[in-house]
């Protein structure tokens, strides 16, 4: 059993990339406390201390820790590459109130059956089996309707971001700008097979379109546009897919390089590098074995845009960095001098 998105290779090719803070915020809660990536830890132990207790339990009822389903408005697409929290949250506490009805009877007991979802399981039994308890906190809140849980979920969903994400949310757009120009360059140099096969398990191209594994069937043929591809550096497990039809389908997978998210050390690595040069530019030419920009260096370092700027400008009239122009982007690396010095 699977979803079939249905669409040609010229359809395919009109896929885009986008980034979403609101993923974020729900791929954290779905694992809370026990999520495989310490960055992700690190955020909901700050949801924890900072945020009101009835809205961060507002969160984890409607995105359970032990069931594989949660209400699609939570995440609404990015009309842009790199959606913003607020405009997230406006969309989300727009919600017609015949969507979050819908929606929440897919995943609660006691709430009305829907025949199409019967439909996908095969038996009304195996569907009610499936479906989950609605938590006390949930309960509370949809006692004042449909309008009155998409405006609390959208306020606890961008005060969750806004207290526990955003102070990362420099340095984590990086990675995940980073991850999307790596699937780009796959894209060109060896084509859409081999970049759909590099977001992760759960998802292959048959010729026809993308198949996902799924404990259903379902045929989605007005992917016109393709798919958007949402990178997330805190997703678990093969890819995640949302589709409301007419809009276009959406693709969720767990963006390469998040381990620099928690594995940046700002400690000299070379005391006697850091004697030479001085602690700030031991540590970013330590940083250029690979291309990077002043500002992917600043997400990443303990320092301001300008401070790095400064210190790249020493390097660079010393000779041990070089920069170049890569699209449009002004990047450094180290030198041959550059790498012997760190390599001492």
């Amino acid at each position: 059993m699977a979803i079939h998105i249905t669409m040609t290779a010229d359809q395919l090719g009109r896929s885009r990339f986008a980034i979403s803070p609101a993923q974020e915020v729900v791929s954290t809660v779905r694992l809370r406390a026990d999520h495989p990536a310490r960055h992700a830890r690190t955020w909901y132990a700050r949801a924890q201390a900072l945020m009101p207790a009835g809205e961060l339990g507002l969160l984890e009822a409607l995105v359970p820790a032990d069931h594989n389903y949660a209400p699609d408005f939570l995440t609404p697409p990015p009309a842009r590459s790199v959606a913003t929290i607020a405009d997230q949250a406006g969309i989300i506490a727009r919600t017609s109130p015949d969507d979050i009805e819908r929606q929440l009877d897919i995943g609660l007991r006691g709430r009305p059956v829907r025949d199409d979802v019967v439909a996908l399981f095969g038996d009304e039994e195996t569907y009610r089996r499936w479906r989950r308890p609605a938590p006390e906190a949930l309960e509370r809140v949809m006692a004042d309707g449909p309008e009155a849980v998409a405006v609390a979920a959208a306020k606890a969903l961008q005060l969750f971001f806004e207290l526990a994400i955003e102070p990362d949310w420099g340095r984590t757009t990086v990675v995940l700008d980073d991850d999307i120009r790596r699937k780009s360059d796959l894209l060109a140099s060896r084509g859409a097979v081999a970049m759909l096969n590099d977001l992760g398990r759960g998802m292959v191209w048959d010729g026809s379109g993308l198949v996902l594994d799924r404990p259903y069937d379902v045929t989605v043929d007005w992917a016109d546009d393709g798919v958007l591809l949402i990178p997330a550096s805190t997703h678990v497990g093969p890819v995640q897919f949302t589709v409301k039809c007419p809009e276009q389908p959406a693709v969720v997978y767990r963006s390469n390089g998040i381990a620099r998210l928690w594995q940046r050390d700002s400690q000299v690595p070379n005391r006697a590098l850091a004697d030479l040069l001085g602690d700030t530019r031991a540590v970013l030419l330590t940083e250029l074995a690979e291309h990077q920009s002043t500002k992917e260096l600043s997400s990443q370092l303990p320092w301001s845009a300008p401070t790095v700027s400064y210190h790249l400008q020493v390097l660079l009239r010393a000779g041990l960095v070089e920069r170049s122009r890569r699209g449009n982007r002004v990047v450094y690396r180290r030198t041959a001098i550059g790498d012997s010095l760190v390599g001492t």
